[in-house]
């Protein structure tokens, strides 16, 4: 997407750090040589894990703003955050580690205590593998034989894991600049529409100012780790109890990115300035109120809403009618506070080329030549 904007000026292809790790940090180390004094800002999990775990192989001249693989690791594994939580008193939904128990059958009789409905989750999202990188989403069970189900599935038969109690509530980002453990920038957002439904990446969201227990628990966060660079801090507003709970760290660039951009959080300009040891202090307000829209995401949304049945546990906690969801859909193309993701009438390049990558996933999924709904494609900056 990035490649196909009018603003973009060069642009390479690595192999797929997913797949093939070594040849894709090869290649970025050759790219990286050509320039006198590159900076490099890695966006996803896999490349973030990897460019850090062999940071050592990048000469002095390249500049990455971001902590060592341990910080990273010490937010960005889901045991590891967990158990650092429990030892700050942050709020976070009852968690079990299957680190602790010597079968998944102990795991199950234990889980079993805390009630249903559970998540189950990998400690990492995309966990290292032989030599390449697993994906490992989070998965739901609403009772003991799904739970079994779900822990004798790969990846969870194989790699470390959490079972949690599902937090029924919308999803409330915090999301920071921090210069090693001070938080020098600061936004925040609600979720409103997700993909999936019940829980996923964000398809609608709307910038609010940082509720203050969920501000407070994110910097004491990075700050007892000492991080320095970006970072989002998610969180679900616990209906119940009335109060953000922790769901998970991403110690990189998220999706939403261009929300904070719009709203007048400029992280990727502020990050760079990190980067050449210039002052990058964010703005003390921002645009509030302001409602980003992933279109392509979005239509998923309402695709899945229309499959499915509304109260369909799988979808969400709340009751929402198929022609509500299609009028939602539908206005929010005329709203004055709704702007688009990608979609740029000045730039309409990485809007077409994802686009054509949907229709051609889609027409994929349908015969049977892939496994995902569409689309991957996600985010693209634009200067």
């Amino acid at each position: 997407m990035a490649s196909s904007s009018r603003y973009c000026k060069t642009s390479f292809s690595y192999p797929s750090p997913g797949s093939d790790p070594q040849a894709f940090l090869e290649t970025v180390l050759e790219v990286a040589g050509k320039y006198v004094l590159p900076i490099l800002l890695p966006m996803t999990d896999v490349t973030v894990n990897e460019i850090l775990l062999h940071r050592e192989r990048f000469p002095e001249n390249v500049r990455i703003p971001f902590s060592d693989h341990a910080r990273y690791d010490a937010l960005s594994d889901k045991e590891n955050l967990f158990r650092q939580a429990k030892r700050l008193e942050v709020p976070m939904p009852a968690t079990l580690f299957s680190s602790d128990f010597a079968s998944r059958d102990a795991l199950v009789s234990e889980a079993v205590k805390m009630g249903f409905p559970l998540v189950v989750k990998g400690a990492h999202s995309r966990a290292r593998l032989s030599g390449r990188y697993v994906a490992s989403s989070a998965m739901y069970a609403n009772d003991p034989r799904e739970l079994r189900t779900v822990l004798e599935a790969d990846p969870f038969d194989r790699t470390r894991c959490l079972v949690q109690r599902k937090i029924r509530g919308p999803g409330v980002g915090i999301f920071l600049l921090v210069r090693h453990g001070e938080v020098v920038a600061r936004f925040a957002h609600r979720r409103i529409r997700e993909k999936p439904p019940s829980g996923g990446v964000s398809v609608l969201c709307e910038s609010i100012l940082p509720p203050e227990e969920a501000m407070d628990t994110s910097s004491r966060l990075v700050s007892a780790i000492g991080w320095h660079g970006v970072a989002m801090v998610e969180f679900k507003w616990d209906a119940e109890e009335n109060r953000p709970k922790l769901i998970e760290v991403n110690a990189r660039f998220w999706g939403s990115l261009n929300l904070a951009i719009r709203a007048g959080v400029d992280f990727p300009y502020l990050l760079c300035r990190l980067a050449l040891g210039d002052e990058a202090e964010g703005p003390s307000k921002y645009r509030t109120g302001l409602k980003s829209r992933w279109e392509f995401g979005d239509l998923d949304h309402l695709m899945l809403r229309l499959m499915k049945d509304p109260v369909h546990p799988a979808l969400s906690g709340t009751t929402v009618k198929k022609r509500d969801a299609v009028a939602a859909f539908v206005t929010d193309f005329f709203r004055p506070s709704v702007v688009h993701e990608v979609f740029d009438f000045r730039d309409p390049g990485p809007f077409l080329f994802e686009a054509k990558e949907y229709v051609r996933n889609l027409r994929a999924s349908r015969s049977g030549g892939a496994k995902d709904r569409p689309s991957n494609g996600r985010r693209v900056i634009r200067r």
